[in-house]
């Protein structure tokens, strides 16, 4: 993925408000925009607690992704996104998460995941901008689309050697990017204890069928 290097807004502004799933589930700041991102649609249909979660996406429509833009200090004032630039920001977060779904060990080597997602990726140019008493930082570049800072966070990610943390849960029911832990980093669920059991016990019936078939 090749970006231009450049830096500096109010991290603390973009993630102020209402509590987020990054807040809920604890995910460092710097790398906040990113996960709520990703998990802008939510795939989850899984029950819990009595109650089925049913699938939705924060970032249905223009207005909806302006309005989530705009909660995290993403556009100046008066500015609003176009049918093209909706398009593209949902093109940025499919690949985004088709990356993500991959083993940390086979992103690299899948021509398709990786093409798809330099191809996106040159709409939102970043540079290194250098702000006194801070240290140099990526950022969007003059003009481009906030969610640029996106892919500067998963840059940071991959230069810190924690993108193979970011992962996308296994259960078929789920799909939830979360954060890998564990000490050993080879978690598959986003939670053991509910999707890893319910994947299990699933997986466990299905060989109990095809043995009795």
């Amino acid at each position: 993925m090749v970006m231009r290097v450049s830096l500096d807004v109010n991290r603390q502004n973009r993630y102020a408000g209402v509590m987020r799933y990054a807040q809920k589930y604890k995910v460092p700041a710097e790398v906040a925009l990113l996960y709520e991102f990703l998990n802008s649609v939510d795939l989850r249909s899984y029950f819990e607690k009595g109650k089925q979660h049913v699938p939705s996406d924060e970032l249905e429509t223009p207005a909806r992704l302006e309005a989530w833009m705009r909660q995290r200090d993403l556009l100046t004032a008066g500015q609003t996104i176009s049918p093209a630039e909706h398009r593209r920001a949902l093109e940025l977060r499919t690949a985004l998460r088709s990356f993500l779904q991959l083993p940390p060990d086979s992103r690299a080597s899948s021509p398709e995941c990786t093409e798809s997602l330099n191809k996106v990726a040159q709409f939102y140019p970043l540079v290194v901008k250098v702000v006194r008493m801070r240290k140099p930082r990526l950022l969007p570049a003059s003009g481009i689309s906030g969610l640029a800072q996106v892919l500067a966070e998963l840059f940071a990610l991959a230069e810190g050697e924690r993108l193979d943390r970011l992962k996308m849960c296994s259960s078929d029911k789920c799909h939830w990017v979360f954060l890998d832990r564990s000490k050993p980093g080879n978690r598959r669920w986003c939670s053991s204890l509910l999707c890893g059991n319910r994947q299990k016990t699933r997986d466990y019936r299905n060989r109990i069928k095809n043995t009795n078939r």
